[in-house]
C-alpha cells in the first residue's frame, strides 16, 4: 500500500465559490456529485460545545451546504474518485472555528523515467503553491500520513510538529 504526503491549506474562505474552485481544479467535480450511502460525522467537541451528529448525504452539494450552514461544526470529507492526474485524495475539513482546511494527498514516491522510485516531495510543494492561489490559504503544511486539524489552534501546533520534517525535505532538494 502506498504512503502519502498530505498537503493542507488553512483558509478563512469557507464559501461555496472557493470550495468549488478547489474541487474543480483537482477533480472532475461533476463526476463526484452523486454519493451513495455516506454520512457526515461531527464528533462531540467540548471546546466548541457540539454534540455528536450523523447526517446522511447523497450529493457533494449536500456536503458543502452542510459545512456552510453549520459554521461551528467540524468534520472531514474525503474524495478518492474522479481526481485529476497524480492526485490520490481530496480532503475537505470544515473546522469547528468556522474556517476550512483544503487537503490533497499524493503518493510519497513516483517512478522516474529509469523505473526507479524517487521521492515525490516536489509534487507536494507544487500543489502547496497552487492551493494557496486557489483558496487564499493563510497557512500551509505538508505532512506525512497525518489527519487534518480540527481548528486553527490545532493547525498551528501541527505546523510546528512538521516544521523539521519539511526543512529536512527541502534541504534534500
Amino acid at each position: 500500500m502506498p504512503n502519502y504526503y498530505d498537503i493542507y491549506g488553512f483558509s478563512e474562505q469557507r464559501d461555496r465559490k472557493t470550495i468549488e474552485t478547489f474541487l474543480s481544479y483537482f477533480s472532475y467535480i461533476e463526476d463526484n456529485e452523486n454519493i451513495e450511502k455516506q454520512e457526515i460525522v461531527v464528533y462531540k467537541n467540548e471546546k466548541y460545545n457540539t454534540e455528536e451528529t450523523w447526517t446522511q448525504i447523497t450529493t457533494l452539494t449536500e456536503v458543502i451546504d452542510f459545512g456552510l450552514q453549520n459554521q461551528n461544526f467540524g468534520f472531514s470529507f474525503y474524495i478518492g474518485e474522479n481526481l485529476k492526474q497524480e492526485i490520490n485524495h481530496i480532503i475537505l475539513t470544515f473546522t469547528f472555528d468556522g474556517k476550512i482546511i483544503f487537503g490533497i494527498s499524493v503518493q510519497k514516491d513516483r517512478k522516474a523515467n529509469n523505473g526507479k522510485l524517487i521521492d515525490n516531495y516536489d509534487k507536494a510543494l507544487e500543489i502547496e503553491k497552487i492551493m494557496v492561489e486557489l483558496t487564499n490559504s493563510i497557512k500551509t503544511s505538508i505532512q506525512f500520513e497525518y489527519p487534518p486539524s480540527s481548528d486553527e489552534e490545532e493547525f498551528d501546533r501541527d505546523i510546528e510538529i512538521w516544521r523539521n520534517f519539511n526543512k529536512e525535505k527541502q534541504n534534500k532538494e
